[in-house]
């Protein structure tokens, strides 16, 4: 991978982790959230386990390029998600902002990536 994909690596290795362990600790404020986004609160759970999955994916794509595609693509796809939900319930621009960025991120490291 080039520098810039590996630095966008690190980046979403380290931002997925740290918003895994939030999703498994169920803060008051956090679940309040996924309240007004209708998402059940019982799938953070789920959500920072597709999170970790996403931190192996990029770790084990340090050394399996094609794995790292992968990994980005489907963090395109769970952050695509997350922006429609924001969308869809009407959220503000603030409290989408974090996932267009990580949207942003994903993309960005996919398009760095493929075809490497």
């Amino acid at each position: 991978m080039s520098n810039v994909a590996n630095v966008l690596a690190v980046i979403l290795i380290l931002v997925c982790t740290a918003s895994a362990i939030v999703d498994f600790r169920k803060p008051e404020q956090l679940v309040e959230g996924m309240k007004k986004l209708k998402v059940p609160v019982k799938m953070l759970a789920v959500l920072g386990g597709i999170k970790l999955l996403a931190v192996a994916g990029l770790i084990i794509g340090f050394q399996n390029i094609r794995l790292a595609e992968i990994t980005g693509l489907c963090l395109c796809l769970y952050f695509a998600l997350a922006v429609t939900t924001h969308t869809r319930v009407k959220d503000s621009l603030k409290e989408t902002f974090p996932a267009l960025v990580m949207l942003s991120l994903s993309v960005l490291f996919v398009l760095t990536t493929v075809g490497q």
